[in-house]
């Protein structure tokens, strides 16, 4: 069974990897928020609305000629739920692949996603996840 929280997340997981940005805005909170991802180069930034999520979205794949995610598990807590990923992608401009085993918190509440974190260690996200 299914819960309301995972539905949501699946679905936005769907969006994201159709590219379909016109109808991610049906699963995202008004007030949505984006923080950046713990241990990256973007752990500083903060975006408020769905706006600010589809533009995440799109400049993460920019420097890229591939760019693929694969999701591999979903953990739901309560409402809260911990994606943990392999993404993987070729440079644009030449250099080597990259491919990184990463994590996302999403938390949702009504039927809509309200906050949205990136780890780069999954240990930590799971972590985070117990204390919200």
């Amino acid at each position: 069974m299914t819960s309301a929280a995972l539905a949501v997340v699946q679905a936005f997981l769907d969006l994201s990897a159709a590219g379909d940005y016109a109808r991610m805005p049906d699963v995202l909170d008004p007030d949505v928020v984006w923080f950046g991802t713990r241990g990256g180069l973007d752990q500083s930034q903060v975006g408020r609305g769905p706006g600010a999520v589809i533009a995440y979205l799109q400049e993460i794949q920019e420097p890229w000629e591939q760019f693929d995610v694969e999701i591999q598990r979903l953990i739901e807590t309560g409402d809260t739920v911990v994606v943990f990923m392999r993404e993987s992608g070729r440079a644009r401009h030449g250099g080597p692949g990259v491919q990184n085993d990463t994590a996302v918190i999403l938390k949702v509440r009504q039927q809509l996603i309200v906050e949205i974190t990136g780890y780069l260690d999954r240990d930590e996200a799971l972590r985070a996840a117990s204390d919200s």
